[in-house]
């Protein structure tokens, strides 16, 4: 996962900012209303958001809080669900909690002499389907000031025979991604195209918009979130929103998620293979609860519900979210810097980084009796009834741009293993040279298979299963359009994997998504030889309509993948919501950042010569960016037609836990009428 910032470059930018400009852009992200339904909303809101669909029993924080200073500290008046008064029950809960330890912390209060109210009851549900209207007056300065939610509780029992959800998720993987794989892979054949990746050959299709609460453009923590949770939140948010504190990042009221939800009732397993760094936003939705998606060492504290003061994670103030946590029993992915506790250890991963508070967490996950692997061969001889990290190299090479947090791309994969080539030229001859250690590295689709096993042999009465192929934004950030098509090749491997289970395990619901689209398209091809070669101008070099033709890449292997990445014709892939940048369509032995610190200007250690392409972005973004086109959605299993049509990111949600609850038709969604034997499963 992934969203602008996840990108090497533009974190080192955030690492500079200072804590006061990054403390007063949450506070912007707080006190704006973000969904304000009158004027009193403006100054009084509730959480969660209103509209939200939630489970007969999922838990969430119902906060109460005003949003701009007053003269005088505001007081809760009343608060009412569906006309019947709440307060008292609200009161006593807020004050058992202020008598925990850490209790203020527990609470949300605001700062002493803020003159602002904010109070969250943690962990509340509600036990009935239905609909429901929480009214909250403040008295602000003698006025009395209201808000109103409104939430449907939506019925869940598991039922019929769905136990198993193998969720996979190709980040920035827009419809044209898609193709250009599909093209990469398969060619073109009597105008016709020469064969369907794994996830275009799935039943039932849909279209996802992915909007976020605060922006029509979303980034990979409110989409990720939207799909576990059912609720919407803003930008860099997972399952948590904003309050009106955001000097402490980690009090905001949270929801459960539907992996934690079905862990703490029906004890499912819960399982993550990412190319990303563990604990980045797409992984993290599924297991974490936290406002800001850069608290990487608290997220990786979470995965295994181990919360101790003098750790990045405290347990003091925070066991309402201990409660709310429940340990992931596979983790399968790079980025130890957010589990080791010195630069020793770090450098055994090729590394630099490592935890802030210099804490050990694989040994706490060795006491918690996970076996640890560190390459493809330890993960393959792993056992597989025993919970299972992976911590895995990154792309340690100097000036990557995926760098050392984040796996490299499949292709550089495929060049250490001796699988493919960039212009005739293997590992040893690429410029820098590809390190024999990538060849240890595991692809997704072998993270995809042992994750399987593992929780078939720890949680045979369900689990659920994300599967992300990172790189398929994090390489179109610095517009590397080559490997990111191999990345969507490595996820359509996963579902390969998958889908081979499925045959033999027809009780799984398998889904394919993606978190939002980025700017790409299929533009046309270029003559790869005529460029190496310097006989046609880069102005051009991109042909369409008929001077096309048609792509010549070949597997010559059978293994899925182009042996080589720029064959004589290739696809060439137009970009929009970039940064200015050159290039020379050809495949770079480098992924480089495309611009400096300016996006109006390129790199010029990036493809010098190259043509060049001016942004449509703001000066300020230096990589191309998401947008906020809907993506598709491919489903198979039990109550896969539930997901045809066009949906929301929310919708993916309350479909799955209908799917679960027996519900086969699309028209039961909003009655959640039971499952019953005779009918039929697809």
């Amino acid at each position: 996962m992934s969203s602008l910032c996840s990108v090497q470059l533009v974190w080192k930018r955030w690492k500079v900012i200072s804590t006061f400009v990054i403390t007063a852009i949450i506070w912007l992200a707080t006190v704006l209303p973000v969904q304000a339904q009158g004027a009193d909303e403006e100054l009084v809101r509730i959480w969660p958001t209103n509209n939200t669909t939630l489970l007969v029993g999922q838990r969430f924080d119902l906060r109460v809080e005003s949003l701009i200073p007053a003269q005088s500290p505001p007081k809760l008046e009343s608060i009412t669900i569906n006309g019947n008064n709440f307060t008292g029950t609200f009161r006593k809960r807020i004050d058992e909690q202020l008598q925990l330890p850490g209790g203020s912390i527990e609470v949300g209060l605001p700062e002493e002499g803020s003159n602002l109210f904010g109070q969250t009851l943690r962990n509340w549900s509600l036990p009935k389907p239905g609909r429901y209207e929480i009214v909250a007056t403040l008295n602000i300065d003698g006025r009395q000031v209201s808000a109103r939610n409104t939430y449907r509780v939506q019925p869940f029992q598991q039922r019929g025979n769905l136990n198993k959800i193998i969720f996979f998720v190709g980040d920035g993987m827009g419809t044209p991604l898609r193709t250009g794989a599909r093209i990469m892979k398969f060619g073109v054949r009597d105008g016709q195209p020469g064969g369907y990746l794994e996830m275009e050959q799935m039943p039932f299709t849909g279209l996802v918009a992915t909007h976020s609460l605060d922006s029509i453009i979303p980034d990979s923590a409110n989409t990720a979130a939207a799909w576990v949770s059912g609720a919407k939140t803003i930008n860099n948010a997972l399952n948590a929103f904003p309050d009106n504190t955001p000097e402490n990042p980690l009090d905001n009221p949270r929801i459960e998620t539907l992996p934690q939800y079905m862990k703490r009732r029906y004890n499912w397993g819960i399982g993550l293979a990412t190319t990303a760094f563990l604990t980045d936003a797409t992984p993290a939705a599924f297991g974490a609860n936290q406002r800001l998606r850069f608290s990487y060492e608290q997220i990786a504290q979470q995965y295994f519900d181990f919360f101790r003061d003098g750790w990045a994670l405290p347990e003091t103030g925070y066991r309402s979210l201990k409660e709310l946590s429940q340990p992931v029993d596979v983790l399968l992915g790079p980025g130890a810097r957010h589990f080791v506790p010195n630069e020793e250890r770090a450098a055994e991963f090729r590394d630099t980084v490592f935890r802030r508070d210099n804490q050990d967490l694989v040994a706490v996950a060795q006491q918690q009796g996970y076996t640890i692997v560190t390459d493809v061969n330890s993960m393959n001889q792993a056992p597989n009834d025993r919970k299972i990290l992976g911590l895995f190299l990154g792309d340690f090479r100097e000036g990557a741009a995926l760098g050392a947090q984040n796996i490299p791309s499949v292709l550089d994969l495929l060049i250490a293993r001796g699988r493919a080539t960039i212009d005739g030229r293997g590992a040893s001859q690429l410029n820098p040279p590809i390190p024999p250690e990538f060849a240890t590295i595991p692809k997704l689709e072998e993270m995809t298979r042992k994750a399987i096993a593992v929780l078939e042999a720890v949680s045979p009465q369900g689990w659920i299963l994300q599967v992300e192929s990172s790189q398929s934004d994090k390489l179109a950030h610095p517009l590397d359009p080559d490997r990111t098509l191999y990345e969507v090749l490595t996820l359509d491997k996963s579902v390969e994997v998958a889908r081979q289970f499925v045959a033999e395990n027809p009780n799984t619901l398998i889904i394919v998504t993606a978190d939002h689209a980025q700017g790409q398209t299929v533009g046309g091809t270029v003559d790869s030889r005529a460029i190496r070669e310097g006989r046609i101008d880069l102005n051009d070099a991109m042909q369409s309509f008929g001077d096309a033709g048609f792509t010549t890449y070949q597997d010559t292997d059978g293994d899925g993948y182009p042996n080589e990445a720029n064959p004589d014709t290739k696809l060439a892939i137009g970009i929009s919501a970039r940064p200015t940048f050159r290039t020379d369509f050809l495949t770079d032995d480098l992924n480089l950042p495309p611009s400096g610190e300016d996006g109006t200007e390129p790199n010029p250690e990036r493809d010098p010569n190259g043509l060049l392409l001016t942004n449509d972005l703001e000066r300020g973004t230096t990589v191309a960016n998401h947008t906020g086109d809907d993506v598709p959605i491919a489903v198979q299993g039990p109550g896969a037609r539930l997901f045809t049509g066009v949906m929301d990111n929310i919708e993916v949600f309350q479909r799955m836990a209908a799917a679960i609850s027996g519900v086969r038709n699309r028209q039961d969604l909003a009655t959640g009428r039971p499952f019953t034997a005779t009918e039929t499963e697809s």
